[in-house]
């Protein structure tokens, strides 16, 4: 079943599994992780889909295997460039674009019309961006009492999705659905390439510092439930994303000299600064999960 809510649906190549923009033997191999062995999904169903049957299995690791090694018959279209899916009789959709693929959106995407545990991953999965930009100046964090950390310094002129900034990479997230409790508890894990964080010690002249940081962390994300006119269970309001403090944990390493090296023995200090960012990023998921999921009943009615 559909609903008439809509989104929009991501360009893709057809059988290109892991989203690296080519279609090659990782892309089964990818698959078939993704169905048996619970590795992270990219989010493009429509991609794994390499035999367009409106299901992703087994058999589209086989289909693509055929093509590769045994003449088997081209994937159909969209394939060989990326484009939108021409099949509008399947329940599949693409939320994240390959690496090679344009930004700009398809068609509408289809919707189940009950709220369940599948639906909800799937949607947190497809509205975290892969790339979350850090705004320049971003913060100035006291190290201590004669040290001061200026995140992202605006002079530097990087740039995040085309804009001043710098980006953090999400790599993983999942969600799971706490009907009990009214919530959806997500796990995300991402990191940070080369960021600048210019460092003033106190003694004179100021220190550029290149940091890595991997992160991970849980985020709550409250909602209210209500009943419509045939008393089904609905979902009434998606609220604020909250970050679990204490959940979150960064692994943090500095190069750039001594004072540099520092930093890492004060790495709690970024904890704080790296959730206000998720938190302002998480401001356009809440619209976005409002949009989609307000009204929508929950496929199971027994809580």
């Amino acid at each position: 079943m559909l609903s008439a809510r809509q989104a929009r649906s991501a360009q893709f190549i057809r059988g290109d599994a892991n989203l690296d923009g080519q279609v090659d033997i990782s892309d089964p191999v990818a698959l078939l992780g993704i169905l048996f062995l619970g590795n992270p999904d990219p989010g493009c169903a429509d991609a794994q889909d390499a035999n367009d049957s409106g299901e992703t299995d087994i058999s589209d690791a086989v289909f693509t295997l055929a093509y590769l090694f045994s003449g088997g018959r081209l994937p159909p279209a969209p394939f060989g460039e990326c484009g939108c899916d021409e099949t509008d009789d399947d329940a599949l959709d693409c939320g994240a674009p390959s690496d090679s693929c344009s930004s700009d959106p398809c068609g509408p995407i289809k919707i189940p019309v009950c709220i369940d545990q599948e639906f909800l991953t799937d949607m947190i999965r497809r509205e975290v961006p892969p790339t979350i930009c850090i705004e320049p100046d971003a913060a100035v964090i006291e190290v201590t009492d004669t040290m001061t950390a200026t995140v992202c310094p605006a002079d530097e002129d990087t740039m995040c999705e085309g804009q001043p900034g710098c980006p953090v990479a999400v790599t993983e997230v999942t969600a799971e659905l706490d009907m009990e409790n009214e919530q959806l508890i997500g796990h995300m894990e991402g990191n940070v390439r080369s960021l600048t964080i210019r460092v003033d010690s106190g003694f004179g002249g100021d220190t550029n510092c290149q940091v890595d940081i991997d992160f991970s962390g849980d985020m709550i994300v409250p909602f209210t439930t209500g009943f419509d006119d045939d008393d089904n269970l609905i979902l009434v309001e998606i609220l604020p994303i909250e970050f679990d403090r204490d959940s979150v944990v960064i692994d943090l390493s500095a190069s750039g000299g001594f004072i540099c090296s520092l930093l890492a023995g004060f790495q709690d200090l970024f904890i704080e600064d790296l959730i206000t960012q998720l938190e302002t990023a998480a401001g356009d998921l809440l619209f976005d999960l409002n949009v989609e999921l307000a009204g929508l009943p929950f496929c199971d009615q027994d809580f």
